[in-house]
């Protein structure tokens, strides 16, 4: 991105690890939450930068959100340079606090680390594969509890590294309180509440759960749930996947699948450890959700790679976990299970998807936490045109 595009923007939630990335590409780097470095960008940013080797890192830019029109200038004068300027926020700016760099830096959000990155592996994108029509034969040989336990460990660069499962727990929820307690992110709101909030969503990591719900358990307004809602998915706590509505299908449920946007994240907000979690098949169910949604988001991230990450239910009964949705490229439908029975039956929905949607359904899968190689469950449909149907493991996503 940066060799085509003068200025690009990262960002993520705090700790995922995008200074540190940046970092690696830059030429000069000011860190906005370093008191000299804002005061120098504020008493003559463009003098700065014309003094800095590119690409210029600018840290935290919200600490210091008019050095952003200095880049603007920058940009505009130079519209054929690439590579100026790498920007990092640990959230997502509302329209009035970034208006200087609309339409001049290109967006980037990055999420805690993926299961292929902590393996170093690579894997095309599971859209891509099922498209194909081929998952590969790689044979798994994990099982579910071992599956709890990556989910666990999170993709928070410092927690992973921590040997103490139950300090690794409480770093992961002081990152929850640590973010909510910024004054320059999220303004005069009432923390006790917005911590409750947080808590309440937490527990429902994995559901579809109208917002009414949600604030009738955390004792607030809707007008108050739908900001505090809002500052989750600003900070990136929370990642949602949104209905998926196709045309020609009735009674599709519109509420979003409310998701936190790391398993191990969720894991310590519901104070449940590996063996509780194991215990629950509720627990079990929705922390591989959040796991397998965690690792999709980051390969079909829509700003590099088109797709959108979405849910579909009805009020039929028919419901699956996720589908990705290629626009003009088709759709492909994912379900989870965390054990491994992944037959017809658990199929049936995907089947049924398919059938409404014809040759838009480019193909689908049941990811299970069993260890065996993807199988074939339903060939392509002759009748329909869709795609094939498999199952396979979870870590297929990693593995090819």
């Amino acid at each position: 991105m940066l060799a085509a595009v003068p200025a690009v923007e990262l960002r993520g939630p705090r700790g995922c690890g995008k200074t540190t990335t940046a970092e690696r590409h830059a030429g000069t780097c000011f860190y906005l939450d370093d008191p000299n470095d804002a005061e120098l960008l504020q008493r003559d940013a463009q003098a700065a930068f014309e003094a800095s080797e590119t690409p210029i890192l600018i840290d935290e830019w919200q600490q210091a959100p008019e050095v952003l029109w200095t880049v603007k200038r920058i940009v505009d004068r130079a519209p054929a340079e690439n590579g100026l300027f790498i920007i990092t926020g640990s959230f997502r700016s509302t329209q009035a606090s970034q208006l200087p760099s609309t339409g001049r830096v290109v967006p980037l959000d990055m999420f805690p680390l993926t299961e292929a990155e902590k393996q170093q592996t690579v894997a095309a994108p599971l859209f891509d594969r099922l498209a194909a029509g081929d998952l590969g034969d790689a044979a798994s040989t994990f099982n579910t509890n071992d599956y709890i336990e990556m989910a666990l460990v999170s993709g928070y660069p410092r927690p992973m590294a921590m040997s103490s499962k139950p300090l690794r727990a409480a770093a992961l929820r002081a990152r929850v309180d640590q973010t909510l307690n910024v004054d320059s992110l999220l303004g005069r709101q009432d923390r006790v509440k917005l911590l409750e909030f947080a808590r309440v969503y937490a527990s429902h990591s994995g559901r579809v759960m109208p917002l009414t719900r949600l604030c009738a358990q955390s004792g607030i307004t809707r007008a108050t749930g739908r900001e505090y809602l809002a500052l989750l998915e600003r900070t990136f706590l929370a990642c949602e996947a949104p209905a998926f509505i196709p045309g020609g299908v009735s009674r599709v449920q519109k509420s979003p699948k409310r998701l936190l946007v790391d398993a191990g994240l969720a894991a310590a907000m519901w104070d449940a450890d590996a063996w509780a979690i194991g215990r629950s098949g509720d627990l079990r169910g929705r922390l591989m959700e959040t796991f397998v949604a965690a690792q999709l988001r980051s390969e079909h991230d829509p700003t590099v790679a088109g797709y959108r990450l979405r849910h579909f239910r009805r009020d039929g009964g028919q419901e699956v976990d996720f589908v990705l949705d290629g626009g003009l490229q088709g759709v492909v439908g994912v379900e989870v299970k965390a054990g491994d029975r992944a037959g017809l039956n658990e199929a049936r929905h995907l089947l049924w998807l398919r059938d409404q949607l014809g040759d838009r359904f480019a193909g689908g899968v049941v990811l299970h936490t069993g260890p065996r190689r993807p199988t074939i469950l339903s060939p392509a449909s002759s009748d329909t045109g869709g795609g094939t149907i498999w199952s396979a493991p979870v870590a297929t996503l990693w593995q090819q």
